[in-house]
């Protein structure tokens, strides 16, 4: 494992490049199913965990056989929950269950799926409404059929979804191109795509809710178009946020009403371009948690000191990386490269260390082309490495370079042989230097530990690694990171893959030459 084996409060890819260094089914007449569907759906089947404050002062993290949930501010001890439990805060419910639940479904089908409830009801699934409705899909339920539920219980609520039992069909294909296409005003349609729909309802081809999917796929199939391509992006966007809340998060509302009202909230806020204000309003902190992400339980064997490689602090030895990042919540990437050199022995604060230079560019993404040189200052003995801060610089345009000076008071420690699956924690503060100011930052404290060795493919190969746990309070936040180090001889000590702060990392290409 290699210098600077922990993210420091910098920008996105500076923190990365330091993580790699250390109801039932029916027609449409069917009222009974229609309540639910608007209000909350019908509840997990499991009996709720209840904890008495927000989903906010909470730590949810996987383990090796459920989850564990941790009070942020330390008044109760952690609770051990099971893997599929449900658990109620005071705001909000979350469903662990859901996101392996949404696996049973083809991709089509969830999305579609998630995109009914946008289309009815102007509003973001819940998840333990939206895990009912994929049960009835696995035993049979078609999606013409669903989409009847649906519109069964829309026209309960004409306030909120503009549906209602007296509407002509012509108004009711109105209604689709307003609250489904988001087309209105001076993108409203023509007379003539109006009346072609409403013509398939009057000669009974379609009944409503299948004709709400019909016009879904319809739109879809203008990706890209010039005119209207904004349409089906509008919607390709409400159905990632739908995902974000309803299966990645596994949210819903403690208060059924508020699944009603905060639901249309966070939908209308998405648009054809942004979905960062949606997410804004359902404000979950704990970054790290995701029901979709990587496992975070390791094989529970091995030895961590397999991935320890000397030859990564001697002079004249260099080691490049070339990573890419994928930010999970809008499937966008990113790529950067940087180059390590050991850079001998120095006077840092005090203190004799070793200086390890690595210089990094980023190669693709908004921020293409910015140069950032991280100086770690180290100290190596035959059990532990010893990091007594760093030096940030980074080039903002021609002109401006930013520069960081951190010092960690104690030092901060990296066994290179840990225990499996035990914690080894570590509290230190530490002092930043910016532009002629020092600014003492919270003390931060933070757990490392080894999961054990398993087989990691990446764009660069396939390696046996060690899998490294970190979990950092500072500032009574709390963020969990993953890194995955190459055991194999020949690139030992380099990173595979990491996943840190809702963004995974791979390898592409990975090299030491001495």
């Amino acid at each position: 494992m290699h210098a600077t084996s922990r993210p420091q409060p910098a920008r996105l890819v500076i923190s990365l490049l330091a993580v790699f260094l250390t109801a039932c089914g029916g027609s449409e007449s069917t009222q009974n199913n229609a309540a639910p569907i608007m209000q909350a759906a019908p509840m997990a089947a499991a009996p709720a965990i209840t904890f008495s404050g927000t989903r906010n002062n909470y730590l949810i993290t996987r383990t090796a056989t459920g989850f564990e949930v941790r009070d942020l501010s330390g008044k109760t001890a952690n609770v051990s929950v099971a893997i599929d439990a449900s658990l109620k805060f005071s705001d909000m419910t979350v469903n662990l269950a859901i996101g392996e639940q949404s696996k049973v479904l083809s991709a089509n089908n969830l999305r579609t799926l998630i995109e009914l409830y946008i289309a009815f009801f102007n509003r973001v699934p819940d998840a333990d409404g939206l895990g009912y409705w994929i049960q009835q899909m696995k035993t049979g339920m078609t999606v013409d059929q669903l989409a009847n539920n649906f519109y069964a219980a829309a026209v309960q609520y004409p306030t909120l979804t503009g549906y209602s039992a007296t509407m002509s069909n012509a108004e009711f294909v109105k209604i689709i191109y307003k609250n489904v296409l988001g087309r209105t005003g001076s993108t409203a349609p023509p007379d003539a795509d109006i009346n072609f729909w409403a013509g398939e309802l009057n000669s009974g081809k379609a009944s409503k809710g299948s004709l709400v999917t019909t016009m879904l796929n319809a739109a879809h199939g203008f990706a890209g178009d010039a005119a209207w391509g904004w349409v089906p992006q509008l919607l390709d966007n409400k159905i990632a946020v739908g995902s974000y809340f309803a299966i990645e998060q596994g949210l819903g509302y403690a208060d059924p009403n508020d699944s009603i009202s905060k639901g249309i909230a966070i939908a209308a806020l998405v648009t054809a371009s942004n979905t960062s204000s949606a997410k804004t309003l359902i404000n979950i902190k704990d970054s790290n948690f995701s029901l979709l992400a990587t496992t975070p339980t390791g094989s529970g064997k091995g030895d961590s000191r397999d991935c320890y490689n000397s030859d990564l602090y001697k002079q004249g030895v260099v080691y490049k990386l070339e990573m890419a990042s994928t930010i999970r919540a809008t499937g966008t990437t990113e790529s950067f490269a940087a180059t390590y050199k050991p850079n001998g022995t120095v006077n840092f604060k005090g203190n004799t260390a070793q200086e390890i230079v690595m210089d990094a560019v980023q190669l693709s993404g908004l921020s293409a082309g910015i140069k950032s040189q991280l100086k770690s200052y180290v100290a190596v003995n035959s059990n532990e490495l010893i990091t007594y801060g760093s030096i940030l610089s980074t080039m903002i345009n021609t002109t401006t370079n930013y520069v960081v000076t951190t010092v960690m008071t104690p030092p901060q420690k990296s066994p290179f042989s840990l225990p499996l699956n035990q914690a080894y924690v570590q509290t230190y503060s530490n002092t930043q230097e910016i532009a002629g100011k020092t600014i003492s930052m919270p003390s931060t404290t933070e757990s490392l530990t080894f999961l054990g060795t398993e087989s990691v493919s990446v764009p660069a190969g396939t390696f046996t690694t060690c899998k490294m746990q970190l979990t950092n309070n500072s500032n009574g936040g709390n963020t969990t990171s993953y890194t995955w180090y190459i055991a194999d001889s020949g690139l030992r000590g380099l990173p595979a893959k990491t996943e840190a702060e809702g963004v995974t990392t791979v390898a592409t290409k990975l090299s030491i030459s001495r």
